[in-house]
């Protein structure tokens, strides 16, 4: 995330408005603005909330769990990296894959050992000065502890539409015209955006983070604030906002 998005999204987005509040405490507008405040870490912490954004971005990918049909003519897997956990002291200070890398790893070799397909990861140095890219991170990750060989690392792209740009590249040299793309589901409709651009055709199989026909029966657990929630309701949040960006202003 980029530092103004970090200000926009909760919890901060939320506890900046209450201490604007606070200092303009006289003003109409100051005791406003904290109601207002409240109300975002209120709503952006609801389980409800968080899973209807999650679900909103996961049903418009239109993408569902792997089959025969959906691989028939594929000729590769696309991974997309999304993340490190830079110096974990569990691994002597060394970067490593965080959650969101590594669930989409794990699931990449799971796609491989049921379709044979070879593997392509696309994952760069987002911050620029790191010792290994993202996608060299998890090629280590599925070849020494999943077995499972990569052919092809793509590790020049910073963000989704690099990733596109570049793997559809890499993949065209060895003249791959269909790949499947491994990643999580609510990625899936900024991810299709970008690689539309390109001349790689994609068929999604991500890793879901809720289920694509969930229970919607009533639980009011789901109206309880949880931490959890609230960390959902960001990474939903990213998503769509990235959606508009590159729609609107950085890919036009």
């Amino acid at each position: 995330m980029t530092t103004l998005e970090l200000f926009i999204m909760p919890p901060a987005g939320g506890l900046i408005l209450i201490l604007l509040g606070l200092l303009l405490w006289r003003r109409r507008l100051g005791r406003l603005a904290i109601w207002l405040g409240l109300g975002v870490l209120y709503v952006a912490s609801l389980p409800a909330v968080s899973y209807a954004l999650i679900h909103g971005l996961e049903a418009r990918s239109g993408a569902v769990p792997l089959s025969e049909a959906a691989a028939s003519d594929a000729q590769a897997i696309v991974i997309l990296a999304g993340g490190r956990r830079p110096n974990a002291p569990e691994y002597g200070g060394e970067d490593t894959v965080n959650r969101y890398s590594l669930k989409r790893a794990r699931y990449g070799a799971w796609v491989h050992r049921e379709t044979g397909l070879p593997i392509l990861v696309s994952g760069g140095r987002v911050g620029g000065d790191e010792p290994l890219s993202e996608a060299e991170l998890i090629v280590s990750l599925l070849e020494n502890e999943f077995g499972v060989p990569v052919r092809w690392v793509e590790d020049e792209s910073r963000n989704t539409c690099e990733n596109a740009l570049y793997s559809a590249q890499r993949l065209a040299e060895e003249g791959v015209t269909h790949a499947l793309l491994v990643t999580q589901a609510l990625h899936i409709p900024r991810a299709r955006w970008c690689f539309e651009k390109t001349d790689l055709q994609i068929t999604a199989v991500p890793t879901f983070d809720r289920q694509p026909d969930p229970d919607e029966s009533f639980d009011l657990r789901g109206f309880i604030p949880q931490a959890n929630a609230m960390s959902r309701t960001r990474f939903a949040l990213h998503e769509y906002l990235g959606l508009v960006w590159y729609r609107y202003f950085k890919y036009r």
